[in-house]
């Protein structure tokens, strides 16, 4: 049998992960993270801070999954079904 997630988001928050990709050719400072306004759902506006990852595709492509699951490791507390 598969395991469907549940349909019951009664008791579950909802999130809104906002994120952009854009890949160019060459290298760019990995030192700065410079912050971009946003407009949050609840029309507020917050900022974002923006990471830049060299290398090969395949090497981006990699430090980017790995930084994906270590954002969700670090929120883990705030996700966590209560």
């Amino acid at each position: 049998m598969i395991d469907m997630p549940s349909t019951d988001t009664s008791t579950k928050p909802r999130y809104a992960l906002s994120y952009g990709l854009r890949l160019d050719k060459g290298t760019a400072s990995e030192l700065a993270h410079p912050r971009v306004p946003i407009l949050l759902p609840d029309g507020s506006v917050g900022s974002m801070t923006l990471h830049v990852m060299n290398g090969t595709a395949d090497e981006i492509k990699a430090q980017l999954l790995d930084s994906i699951d270590a954002f969700f490791d670090i929120y883990a507390d705030v996700y966590a079904d209560v």
